[in-house]
């Protein structure tokens, strides 16, 4: 079944109840699995691994065949509380890197969702992140028609793709994925993009959660104290890790709380997937993000000729979001609200870091 173009296709699948979707996906993965020879073989034919690019172009994309054998990739079941199953070398070193490369401009502090709906930061979040929207890119488009694959999920059913970034100290505490609403969470899907050499930050499942084996704790270890005596994963650079948030009965799965351990040294990377039971604002998939350029937060300058008048009249403190931004703009009169530095010269890499920084951007010189 065909089930990885933008529009119109897998309606057979799209609308079954939550409950004989579920069940089918589990009869599917329980098959697969039956047989992992098979498995391994299909994905290996219709994975795509971008190789390095050439000097000034885009990733090339080559089957994996050519790639080292020891890299191919393969899926492994690690625990049925929650569902869960590692997919190693899902992505290639080439293809993590220009993933981070479209990211790192647009990084900002990490929100969470407020108790009136609403993005707050909290201390319970305190990486940095940003989306990169469906379809946007070759590469991503690449990847989330492998995910859709992977899954047996129409792609349609994903959220855009979130990039998070942890530094030392830096965690996400327990929490559930599913959302209550019309079409809830299904899965997560999150793929790791950093070098690999940093400890702690592991993906861990604190509650009711069990290994398929015993011998899969030694193999994933060893692990941070957040880590220990919980079925977790590493992070390595290009593999992804699938986990369920509801049974096979539509019912949330409470093994499947998990939490992002604080990293004890090193970087670490992440893109998320987070995948619905049902197309996902499917009018976002064609549409432009924003007709309005980019705002700089490294420079400091106002984008609307009357914000001097503005900030006299108060409007920085009566109208923040606009004046001087929030959680997911950047403010239209930093410069008319103090909000920023105007460097001299432009080119000074301190003072546009510090302007990134005020304005809750990831610095230029991490």
């Amino acid at each position: 079944m065909a089930c990885f173009q933008r529009q119109g296709l897998c309606s057979a699948w799209r609308y079954l109840p939550l409950g004989s979707l579920l069940l089918s996906l589990s009869l599917a993965a329980y098959l697969a699995l039956a047989s992992p020879s098979g498995l391994h073989r299909r994905l290996q034919a219709e994975q795509l691994v971008p190789q390095a690019p050439a000097m000034g172009g885009s990733p090339s994309v080559t089957s994996s065949d050519q790639r080292d054998p020891a890299l191919r990739p393969w899926v492994e079941p690690i625990s049925w509380q929650p569902r869960a199953f590692v997919y190693h070398h899902f992505l290639s070193d080439a293809e993590c890197d220009h993933i981070v490369a479209l990211a790192k401009p647009q990084m900002r502090r990490s929100t969470v969702v407020g108790d009136n709906g609403g993005s707050v930061t909290d201390s319970i979040r305190t990486s940095y992140g940003t989306f990169l929207r469906r379809f946007s890119d070759p590469v991503l488009t690449k990847v989330e028609h492998r995910l859709a694959r992977w899954t047996h999920l129409n792609i349609t059913y994903q959220e855009d793709m979130q990039i998070l970034r942890y530094a030392k100290g830096q965690k996400y505490g327990a929490h559930y994925d599913s959302l209550a609403d019309q079409s809830p969470r299904i899965a997560t899907v999150l793929m790791y993009l950093g070098n690999g050499t940093l400890d702690g930050g592991e993906t861990a499942f604190p509650v009711g959660s069990s290994w398929l084996h015993p011998s899969l704790a030694g193999k994933f270890g060893p692990f941070s104290p957040c880590a220990e005596q919980h079925l977790a994963v590493k992070p390595r650079k290009g593999m992804a890790l699938l986990f369920y948030s509801l049974k096979p009965t539509g019912e949330s799965d409470y093994s499947s709380m998990h939490t992002g351990c604080p990293v004890i040294e090193g970087i670490k990377w992440t893109a998320t997937k987070w995948i619905h039971t049902g197309p996902f604002h499917e009018e976002w998939i064609n549409s432009p993000e924003s007709a309005d350029p980019k705002r700089d937060p490294e420079v400091c300058m106002d984008y609307e000729d009357r914000c001097s008048g503005w900030a006299k009249s108060g409007e920085c403190k009566k109208n923040p979001a606009f004046m001087v931004g929030d959680n997911f703009s950047l403010g239209a009169c930093r410069k008319a609200c103090q909000q920023c530095t105007i460097c001299k010269p432009l080119s000074d890499i301190k003072c546009r870091s510090q302007n990134r920084e005020q304005a809750g951007f990831l610095p230029i010189l991490d």
